[in-house]
């Protein structure tokens, strides 16, 4: 057999294979690039197996089995831009909240993931954002704060002293959306904040009113998070300043919130104030590495054909982010992008990665839906529309609308609807039949089912969590060809036996009709039969649509609640 001879030039000819190929490109490929590339065999071979690997990366996509869809794309070629560069924290910290959402997950080790890998704060970083539940758009304005830096912006801090009593005491019509930006990533100006936080705590601790506790457990993090981190807020177009109000005139005074808000601007800006800890990382492409076996090597990236420097040291590191990174960090909506020009250098990259696992560890570059992912992707949702039928009936028997944004439940029959909103522990019901609205205040224990409903699985799921889920249930994928499946819908029964209020056993199943790329149920079907029967009676079916913050907002004012 021949020894290929590699050399240093087919390293810097390696960032050209693309545009060599295909000669797209802002700028052309040096004339001693392609001088060496026409007289080198390895990097022929090389541009070669590019060529295969993203033909079959094209076919999947134009056969709409999407192994690299738009928004995972773009995702992905800004982890990419990294091969070969020093990755840091700093580097890192604006992709932690897009590793928390589910459309963006992350099957390859990648410049930016192998850092997660090697460095323990980081890890601790985006565990702690995790645990913080935030909303997808929170996540994105997370996002943008890390990477976001003191001075770039055109707002002094002078400027902005006279808007810092307002945020303190939650009323953003009294500022703008520079003046909330600046305010978060002006250390200085951020520290006044809190500073000014503190005092208004200190006070309402000393005062004889009692504390609503009851009303402080029903806030969540997220509640909090627009005024400890109003960056990306504008005040002038917001769209939920009417459903603040109760939420802001309780927590402005409350010394148990305020000091919630108080560990939340630490937690964040602890975050992205944390110095560097020492681990840098590069990511190298390195084709022998393909050749390594499991049984004879230690490294966890065995299989894929990368090789990975870590350095700890306290040097000096440049730590520039791509231009782009803001606009698509947990962005899932994204124009359309031409395929072949995202694949230049970074996409080329991830594609012949994904191919290598399919090839040398037998590991499929897609994985069935299961039961966790769905439970994960129903984490992130924030609105809901859920219609349920009977069978032989083609008008809903009831609709249903959960949002966590606005924390109520609505729910509409045919003879009334009923508004559950817990913030304000009330209730309002208005018969379809008449104009009057009936409002009473909800009881402890409903409050604490329609939270219940709206924290976790949005009715979406039989069992709240995981964990609540019976041990011999069975989850599997549905194949049966008298079973009509959508186009790009994946279909799942899960299947248990429960006793009914008689202790006899009964059998059930839901089965899902899940969107593969998303992990999102889109309808539902449950089904019921005791032990001794032979076949399962449709119950009811459920039609799901998600909505965002907007559609949500004019459904709840159209009731006119």
């Amino acid at each position: 057999m021949i020894a290929h001879n590699f050399n240093s030039l087919c390293k810097q000819a390696e960032p050209y294979y693309y545009d060599f190929l295909y000669g797209r490109s802002d700028e052309p490929v040096p004339e001693f690039i392609i001088n060496h590339i026409n007289q080198c065999q390895y990097c022929n071979e090389q541009i070669s197996q590019l060529k295969d690997t993203l033909s079959q990366v094209e076919d999947y996509i134009d056969s709409g089995q999407k192994q690299i869809d738009n928004a995972t794309a773009a995702w992905l070629r800004l982890h990419f831009a990294y091969i070969g560069k020093k990755v840091t924290c700093e580097i890192v910290k604006p992709f932690l909240p897009g590793f928390l959402e589910p459309a963006l997950e992350v099957k390859i080790p990648t410049p930016i993931t192998v850092h997660l890998d090697k460095c323990k704060q980081c890890r601790e970083d985006l565990e702690t954002i995790r645990q913080l539940n935030l909303s997808h758009k929170q996540l994105y304005r997370l996002s943008r704060l890390f990477a976001g830096k003191p001075g770039e912006d055109d707002v002094s801090c002078s400027q902005v002293q006279n808007a810092i009593p307002a945020v303190v005491s939650m009323n953003f019509n009294e500022t703008n959306r520079e003046f909330l930006k600046h305010l978060c990533i002006c250390p200085d100006c951020f520290k006044i904040i809190y500073q000014r936080r503190e005092e208004v705590r200190n006070k309402y601790l000393h005062t004889k009113k009692e504390p609503k506790v009851f009303l402080c457990k029903e806030i969540s993090t997220s509640d909090y998070f627009d005024y400890v981190v109003p960056y990306g807020l504008d005040p002038a177009t917001d769209q939920y300043v009417n459903f603040r109000q109760s939420f802001t005139s309780h927590s402005s005074t409350c010394p148990i919130c305020l000091t919630r808000m108080q560990q939340l601007h630490n937690t964040i800006f602890g975050i992205a104030e944390r110095a560097e800890s020492g681990v840098v990382t590069i990511y190298h492409i390195d084709e022998p590495a393909k050749t390594e076996t499991v049984e004879n090597s230690d490294n966890v990236y065995v299989g894929f054909p990368i090789k990975v420097e870590v350095v700890e040291h306290k040097d000096e590191v440049i730590t520039e982010q791509p231009d782009s990174i803001i606009n698509i960090v947990t962005k899932r909506k994204i124009p359309a992008i031409n395929v072949k020009p995202l694949f230049k250098v970074g996409i080329a990259a991830a594609a012949i990665i994904l191919i290598a696992t399919a090839i040398f560890l037998n590991v499929p570059t897609a994985k069935a839906t299961t039961l966790e992912r769905i439970y994960k992707a129903i984490e992130k949702i924030r609105n809901v529309h859920i219609s349920s039928f009977v069978p032989d009936k083609k008008e809903p028997v009831q609709e249903q609308w959960v949002s966590r944004t606005l924390n109520v439940n609505m729910i509409k029959s045919d003879k009334e609807s009923v508004l559950y909103d817990v913030v304000n522990k009330a209730k309002k019901s208005k018969h379809l039949d008449s104009d009057l609205i009936e409002t009473t205040i909800l009881s402890a224990e409903m409050a604490s089912r329609i939270q219940n409903t709206i924290d976790s699985s949005l009715g979406l799921l039989p069992f709240n969590s995981m964990s609540e889920i019976p041990k011999d249930a069975e989850w599997k994928r549905v194949d049966d060809k008298n079973v009509k499946i959508p186009n790009k819908i994946e279909v799942y029964d899960l299947v248990w036996v429960e006793k009914n209020y008689e202790s006899h056993p009964v059998s059930k199943k839901w089965r899902f009709f899940v969107d593969p790329d998303t992990n999102l149920p889109q309808r539902l079907e449950i089904y019921q039969k005791s032990v001794t029967n032979d076949e399962y009676n449709l119950r009811y079916t459920i039609v799901v649509k998600y909505l965002d913050d907007s559609e949500m907002q004019k459904i709840v004012e159209k009731v006119s609640f």
